[in-house]
C-alpha cells in the first residue's frame, strides 16, 4: 500500500508547531538568529548601495535601525535605494521587537504559573512533609507550628490533589498565626515521584501521611519508601508517621512500612474515650492537654543520680513535672510497679513544661497523711442508667466498654432512626441494653425519649452522612436537648461526638459538657509521633485496653474533703494504691477546670464533686 508522503508546507508547519513548544529560551534564540540574518543580509547591502559606508559600519547602521526605529529620521535621503532598505530593516526591526516582548511576557506568566501551582523544588532540610490534605490538615498544622514555635525557622510541606492557590487560602484561612513556621504547599498526585522531589522528601526530618482511607496511606508509603531508596535516603534518621483506621489493614501497613513507619491504630481506643468520657465529664479534655503542644509534654530524660532508686520513690522527687513511666532496655512502661529498680541507663518519662526544665529534688519532701481517706474498693460507678442517640461503627466497643465498668443492671437506651440487622443488645453481663427505633431528631419523640431516661445523655455522629452534615444533626439534638433542659428546669450531662473542631466551636453555645472529636485526638497524637518516634509506644499503652489507663476518681476516696493539701501528698496517697495521680478535675458554677501536671507544692483541697485524674490499671 502506498504511504502519502506529507506535503511540503506541512513539514514547515509541523517544524514550526515542534519550534513553538521548546518554550521561552527557545524562541527568543530564533528570533535573535533572525535578527543577526537580518541585520547582516541588510548590512552588506547597504554597504553596496552607499559608498560612502564601509561593511562594518553598515552593519551597525543596520542594527541601529532594527533595534531602534527613530534612527531612520536621520538618513540621508538623497539614496532612495538606502533609505528603502533601511526601512524595511526598521519594519522588521519592530515586528521582532513586538514579538520578543509578547515571547518574554508570555515567558514571564508561564513561571509565574508554574510557581502558582508549586512546580519547583523545595531547597529544606529538617523539615516536616504532610503527604494529603483534608480537614485533619488545619490540626496537624496547627500543633507543628505550635512544636516549632522555639525555633528561628521552621518549616512543613503540603503536599495535596488540590490545587496549590485553594489549598494556601483554606490554610491561611483556618490558622491565623503562623509564628516562625513557612508553610508551603505543591500540588499534583501524591504517589508520583516528581512531587516527592519537589517536596526533598529525603532531606526531612519527618513524614506524616494525612490519607483518609487505608489503601491511600498503604499506597503512599510504598511510593515514598521506594522514592527514599532511590535516592539512597532510605537508612536516613527520618520516619513516616500514619493512622490506619482499620485493624484489618494495620499488618499490611507495617510490612509496607518497613520498620521506618509508626503505623497507629486508634478506633478502639477512641470507642473507649467515648465510654468513659459520657460517665466522666472531662476526660477527652484531659487527653487533648497530653497530647497537644500548647502546654506540657512527655519527654524521655535520663537521669544517672536516680540510679539505684525505684519507680515508686522517684514520683516525688519531682517539683515541677509528673513522673508516669521508664523506658527500660528498650522497653516503655507506664506505671511499671513501684519497687522497679531504675539504672543508669535508663530513661524517666515525665510530663514537663519542656526538656531539661526539671531536676530532681536533692531532699525528700515531708508529707502530711492525716488528710488520707480509706480507699474504696467496689466499683466507683453508679447504676444511673443513660441514653444513647445515634448509631455508628463505634457502638459494639462503646457498650462492650460500658459493660466492663459499670455496675450490673445498668440499663442503657439506644434510639436511631435504624439500626444494623446483626445488632446484637443482649450479649452484654453488667448492662442492659433497650433499642427504640424512632426518628430522634423529631422533638415529639425526642421528649417522649427524654421522660423515661435519665440525666446522662450520649450523641453519637451519623457516620452514614458526611462530616458537616452528621455534625448539622448533632447541633440540631444539642439545641433540642437545652431548650428542653431549660423549659423543663432539669440538667442533663450531655457528651457528643462530632466530627469537625470549627462545628464544636459553634456546639459551645449549646453548653456541652464534653466534646469527644475523634479525628482530633488522633491528629494531636500524630503529630507528637512525628516529632519524637518514641511517644508511638506510650500513647499505644495509655490508650490500650490492656495495663494501665486513665481515670477520673473521686477525690474523696484519696483526700478529705474540704481540707488543704498539697500535690506531694497526692501523689503518695496515689502510690500507696499502685496509682499516678497526674491532675484533677474541679466542678465550679462556670464549668470544669481540668488542671494537668501541677505544681507539687502548690497548696490545694477538693469537694464532693471533685475528681483526682490518675493513671491504673482499673477503675475500683
Amino acid at each position: 500500500m502506498k504511504k502519502n508522503k506529507p506535503r511540503f508546507w506541512d513539514k514547515v508547519r509541523y517544524q514550526f508547531d515542534n519550534l513553538m513548544s521548546k518554550g521561552t529560551i527557545a524562541l527568543v534564540e530564533v528570533l535573535f538568529i533572525i535578527t543577526a540574518i537580518v541585520v547582516v543580509i541588510a548590512g552588506v547591502l547597504g554597504a553596496l548601495t552607499n559608498g560612502d559606508l564601509a561593511t562594518g559600519q553598515s552593519i551597525w547602521q543596520s542594527l541601529m535601525h532594527a533595534i531602534d526605529a527613530g534612527t531612520l529620521a536621520g538618513d540621508n535621503t538623497t539614496n532612495v535605494w538606502y533609505v528603502l532598505l533601511m526601512s524595511l530593516v526598521t519594519i522588521c526591526g519592530i515586528f521582532i521587537t513586538s514579538i520578543l516582548i509578547g515571547i518574554i511576557s508570555t515567558g514571564f506568566e508561564s513561571k509565574l504559573n508554574d510557581l502558582r501551582k508549586g512546580t519547583s523544588k523545595v531547597i529544606e532540610t529538617g523539615h516536616t512533609v504532610v503527604i494529603g490534605f483534608n480537614d485533619s490538615i488545619y490540626t496537624i498544622l496547627t500543633e507543628l507550628i505550635e512544636a516549632g514555635a522555639n525555633h528561628k525557622k521552621n518549616c512543613i510541606v503540603v503536599l495535596g490533589d488540590e490545587e496549590k492557590e485553594i489549598m494556601e487560602e483554606r490554610i491561611k484561612g483556618n490558622i491565623k498565626d503562623f509564628k516562625t513556621t513557612r508553610v508551603i504547599c505543591k500540588s499534583g498526585r501524591v504517589t508520583e515521584p516528581y512531587l516527592l522531589e519537589r517536596a526533598a522528601l529525603e532531606n526531612s526530618k519527618s513524614i506524616i501521611i494525612n490519607e483518609e482511607d487505608d489503601f491511600s496511606v498503604i499506597k503512599v508509603i510504598l511510593a515514598s519508601l521506594n522514592y527514599l531508596k532511590s535516592k539512597n535516603a532510605f537508612d536516613n534518621d527520618l520516619h513516616i508517621t500514619s493512622i490506619i483506621h482499620d485493624k484489618a489493614n494495620l499488618g499490611a501497613a507495617k510490612i509496607a512500612g518497613e520498620g521506618k513507619a509508626e503505623i497507629l491504630f486508634f478506633e478502639d481506643a477512641i470507642s473507649r474515650i467515648i465510654a468513659h468520657t459520657c460517665r466522666q465529664p472531662g476526660l477527652s479534655m484531659v487527653l487533648t492537654e497530653f497530647f497537644d503542644f500548647g502546654g506540657d509534654e512527655f519527654y524521655f530524660e535520663n537521669f544517672p543520680e536516680l540510679e539505684g532508686k525505684t519507680f515508686g520513690e522517684v514520683l516525688n522527687l519531682f517539683e515541677i513535672s509528673t513522673v508516669i513511666g521508664l523506658q527500660k532496655d528498650g522497653l516503655v512502661m507506664m506505671n511499671p510497679p513501684m519497687d522497679t529498680k531504675i539504672s543508669s541507663k535508663d530513661y524517666i518519662i515525665h510530663l514537663a513544661e519542656d526538656d531539661g526544665t526539671s531536676k530532681p529534688n536533692s531532699q525528700i519532701v515531708k508529707l502530711d497523711l492525716s488528710v488520707k481517706t480509706e480507699a474504696n474498693n467496689g466499683v466507683t460507678e453508679s447504676k444511673r442508667p443513660l441514653l444513647i442517640l445515634g448509631y455508628n461503627n463505634f457502638m459494639p466497643d462503646i457498650l462492650a466498654e460500658l459493660d466492663n465498668y459499670t455496675e450490673p443492671g445498668t440499663e442503657i437506651t439506644v434510639a436511631n432512626t435504624e439500626f444494623p440487622d446483626d445488632i446484637e443488645s443482649n450479649r452484654y453481663q453488667n448492662i442492659s441494653v433497650v433499642l427504640k427505633q424512632c426518628d430522634i431528631y423529631k422533638r415529639s419523640e425526642l421528649e417522649e425519649l427524654i421522660k423515661e431516661s435519665a440525666e446522662d445523655i450520649l450523641l453519637l455522629s451519623d457516620m452514614q452522612s458526611d462530616m458537616e452534615s452528621a455534625d448539622a444533626k448533632t447541633l440540631l439534638l444539642l439545641i433540642q436537648l437545652r431548650d428542653i433542659e431549660s423549659k423543663w428546669k432539669r440538667e442533663f450531662n450531655i457528651t457528643s461526638e462530632m466530627c469537625s473542631v470549627s462545628n464544636q466551636k459553634l456546639a459551645k453555645v449549646a453548653n456541652v459538657n464534653d466534646f469527644v472529636v475523634g479525628s482530633t485526638i488522633t491528629n494531636l497524637i500524630i503529630t507528637q509521633v512525628a516529632e519524637n518516634r518514641k511517644l508511638a509506644l506510650l500513647f499505644e499503652d495509655l490508650l490500650d485496653a490492656d495495663g494501665s489507663e486513665l481515670y477520673m476518681k473521686k477525690a474523696s476516696r484519696y483526700v478529705k474533703t474540704g481540707v488543704e493539701t498539697d500535690f506531694y501528698t497526692i501523689t503518695e496517697i496515689a502510690k500507696e494504691r499502685g496509682e499516678i495521680a497526674v491532675g484533677y478535675k474541679k466542678v465550679a458554677e462556670d464549668g470544669i477546670r481540668v488542671v494537668t501536671n501541677p505544681k507539687k507544692s502548690e497548696r490545694i483541697s477538693f469537694q464532693e464533686e471533685d475528681y483526682l485524674i490518675v493513671i491504673a490499671e482499673d477503675n475500683n
